[in-house]
């Protein structure tokens, strides 16, 4: 083991202050770590880490590490491998629900669940509802006029009883209780009591689907792991002796049962360390619980509190108005309940005053995006920042659209970081419309998408022709494509046309006996399509490459996870994730290597940091939002957290306004504007901006100048000489590659552009004999020692039985 020097030395590199030592070297026992915004919570979190190995005697696989999101576990993961040696990689640093699958996945047999259990996509639990829909024996959330309307309100009351962990039999023996105490009720009354009796009887049911089919939703990680240490605490001991330390990041953002969950495993030794800031809680629609963090002390009496109030990214302006508007939140916030100070005091060289806080006030809404655009442009002539400097942070998606449009006229590069979701990509629709077209040819949208594909470069003039006679003669695309000879259109498209109907039919033949992967993947290639993917030409086709590889991956999921994988199956699939806006992620580019201005929601800007921020659309029902209820909320009786004495959605949104004031790092606008819309009705300015800029507000505020409607000539385009250029010819596309196999050398060895197409851009192939034996042969083997090792009699008979059940055909 490193001494204690190492760790000084690594220390003094680090630069850690008082605070922040005080919270690393903490020895046993529960702490606290209340980090504000720009504290370098991240940092103290990995450096306790490295301290309870390196110094206090402590095996990496005694620690146990989480935190709410994948993105936040891997900073973590990596940060901690980085500073350790080789040889640290055995710890468990996970999300909540992946640590709890790692669980199940070993012990569930213990409380007699399949540990071989199918984790349901949200698309697929309402997909096992619908296929269900009889058993649930609905009357009152079952309307003649659409059977299924309540689904996905169903499921999310049932996920929201999971959080509170409340079981089936919890909620029916609460109902017998209301009706044995309210025997004499009115019409309203009974009414209301037959809902929820509907609700817990269908609760029980969709549990009893799950546990009958070995399937669980993400909920079930949670709520079953919980059950398994209370019912088993010849388990729980286990686990308890395993880790000696458990630190949770993000400790804000849990909800009621990964609390319970926390506290349950930190057991008599209590080595809890939790980390987060009450201000920054901005998940209650995810079911988060503020409350948590703000009780800690109460669970735990005898924790040590550490406050980081150092903070090294704002500039003391921003950073008094931020607070400023949270201590409106009081009485609801740790500041008042444990009575500390968490104003944070900027610690960078030249940050100690900083800018005041601008308010940009306009007319119209084009007119706020238009003025936001001209202060981004005259701050870049300053020469101070770059375009990627700035940050546009809007409440809601639909909200960007004006100042992407006001960018565009101005010349200014922006790029949207919203949650790029794969099924909306373009070249993803183009391959969905081809499997839709197998589906069904009477899918004319499809057929013309199809068609519209850049790569057969088919004349706009020569689509509208189809069109035109599809609509003459009453027929679909396809119908009229069949008759191609019959259309004035040029030769070179006649020649697409018939090519592409061969490709057609070639594959509706294989449709009966390949996945859809299968059949993409001849359509890539019978089209030519493929040559094109494997040689990208510019940035943007190899953005484009990488979709199109992360889509073959989920196909791919898709497939293994599923016995019919065949085109009809995956287009319902793909169809009902997009009807809940379910989707993939698209795949991740390095945004910050892009010299464009950033839009994004302040939920995205959690995390992050921008030199420049502007915080727009501050009016009523914009910013804060007016409060969306649950479709069918849960009963208060089950509602364990702590509520807040206050208004809990306007607490709420104020957090997220502190979040995204905190994002700034030298200067910050407000802006708003009088109408939204068509709106008739002047809207009224967000209470956050009073609140945060006091009487300051009017002096802080531009002329509001009675501007002009923007003209067509307003929509000209402005040429920028500092646009960020894409190269056509010549482009190297970068690839990343973390881990190399045997196999996976081997590969290039043979063939190089085989490994391109088999490991980059992950298309499909059929597997190998001796892969899929192999594979057979080593599930057969792990199946057999695992249920050997629960109570199971080894025999021939047992092992060529497992075999038989995992053999690949």
């Amino acid at each position: 083991m490193l001494k204690l020097d190492a760790v000084k030395d690594n220390d003094s590199k680090k630069k850690l202050n008082k605070e922040q030592l005080t919270a690393v070297k903490h020895q046993k026992g529960p702490l606290l770590i209340i980090a504000g915004a720009g504290t370098g919570k991240t940092t103290v979190v990995t450096e306790r880490i490295k301290y309870l190995i390196t110094s206090a005697n402590v095996k990496p696989s005694e620690i146990l590490a989480l935190t709410f999101t994948e993105k936040a576990a891997k900073e973590m993961q990596d940060r901690v491998y980085e500073a350790l040696p080789y040889g640290y990689s055995d710890m468990w640093i996970s999300t909540f629900h992946s640590f709890c699958d790692r669980i199940l996945r070993l012990e569930a047999l213990h409380i007699g669940l399949d540990p071989k259990y199918k984790l349901m996509s949200e698309a697929e639990c309402v997909q096992i509802v619908r296929n269900n829909l009889f058993k649930f024996n609905l009357k009152y959330f079952r309307p003649m006029g659409n059977p299924t309307k309540f689904v996905a309100g169903m499921l999310q009351h049932f996920s929201r009883l999971q959080d509170e962990d409340t079981s089936p039999n919890e909620y029916i023996h609460w109902v017998r209780k209301q009706k044995e105490k309210n025997k004499k009720l009115s019409e309203e009354a009974r009414i209301e009591l037959e809902k929820w009796e509907e609700l817990s009887g269908a609760y029980k049911t969709y549990n009893e689907i799950k546990i009958k089919e070995a399937l669980m939703d993400f909920g079930d990680l949670i709520v079953k792991t919980l059950e398994l240490f209370k019912a088993r605490k010849n388990i729980l001991k286990i686990y308890r002796d395993k880790f000696k330390y458990i630190l949770v990041d993000e400790f804000q953002d849990t909800n009621f049962v990964q609390n319970e969950l926390a506290i349950i495993l930190s057991g008599k030794s209590k080595n809890i360390t939790v980390c987060g800031d009450d201000d920054q809680s901005i998940y209650r629609f995810r079911g988060a619980a503020v409350s948590n963090i703000i009780q800690f002390k109460k669970n735990f009496p005898r924790a040590k509190v550490v406050v980081l109030t150092k903070n090294y990214r704002s500039t003391q302006e921003i950073l008094d108005k931020a607070h400023d508007l949270i201590k409106f939140n009081d009485p609801d916030r740790l500041e008042a309940v444990e009575k500390i100070d968490k104003k944070l005091i900027a610690s960078s060289k030249g940050k100690t005053k900083g800018d005041k806080i601008e308010f940009i006030h306009r007319d119209r809404v084009e007119n706020e995006a238009d003025e936001v655009a001209k202060k981004i442009k005259e701050i870049v002539k300053q020469n101070k920042y770059d375009f990627n400097d700035f940050a546009i942070l809007v409440r809601a998606n639909n909200h960007a659209e004006p100042f992407g449009r006001a960018m565009s006229r101005l010349g200014i590069p922006y790029q949207f970081l919203g949650p790029g979701r794969l099924f909306k990509q373009a070249e993803i629709i183009d391959l969905i419309s081809y499997l839709k077209v197998l589906y069904n040819f009477d899918d004319s949208v499809s057929f013309y998408r199809l068609l519209s594909i850049d790569y057969f470069d088919i004349s706009a003039r020569d689509l509208a022709a189809i069109g035109n006679y599809a609509r003459r003669f009453n027929l679909t695309f396809y119908e009229t494509c069949r008759k191609v000879d019959d259309i004035f259109i040029g030769l070179k498209t006649k020649e697409k046309i018939k090519k592409i109907l061969d490709i057609i039919d070639k594959h509706i033949r294989l449709a009966k006996k390949e996945t859809a992967g299968q059949i993409l993947y001849y359509f890539l290639r019978d089209s030519g399509l493929m040559q094109k993917l494997i040689n990208p030409d510019s940035s943007e086709a190899q953005k484009k490459a990488a979709n199109i590889s992360k889509f073959f991956d989920r196909l791919k999921t898709y497939e293994v996870d599923h016995e019919d994988a065949t085109v009809s199956a995956v287009v319902d699939w793909i169809e009902l994730s997009s009807e809940l806006g379910e989707s993939p992620l698209a795949a991740d580019t390095d945004w910050t290597e892009v010299n464009a201005v950033n839009i994004l929601t302040a939920h995205s800007s959690k995390g992050l940091e921008f030199p420049v921020v502007f915080l727009v659309n501050l009016v009523s029902n914009r910013f804060p939002t007016v409060e969306r209820r649950e479709q069918i909320p849960i009963p208060d009786k089950f509602i364990k957290e702590v509520l807040p004495l206050g208004d809990y959605h306007l607490e709420e949104e104020r957090r997220l306004f502190y979040v995204g004031m905190t994002r700034a790092k030298d200067l910050l606008f407000f802006t708003a504007a009088d109408y939204y819309g068509e709106g008739k009705r002047e809207k009224r300015l967000s209470p956050f901006i009073f609140e945060a800029l006091g009487d300051e507000v009017l002096s802080s505020e531009q002329l509001t100048i009675k501007s002009k409607q923007l003209s067509f000539l307003d929509y000209k385009p402005q040429r920028s000489g500092i646009l960020p250029t894409v190269p056509t010819t010549g482009y190297k596309p970068s690839i990343h590659i973390d881990y190399l196999s045997y196999s996976q050398i081997e590969t290039f060895r043979i063939c190089p552009l085989h490994y391109k197409l088999k490991y980059i851009y992950k298309i499909p192939t059929l597997p190998s004999a001796p892969l899929s034996f192999g594979t057979s042969i080593h599930t057969a083997l792990r199946d057999f020692y695992r249920l050997i090792k629960i109570d199971e009699k080894p025999s021939v008979k047992f092992l060529l039985s497992l075999l038989e059940k995992n053999w690949i055909r």
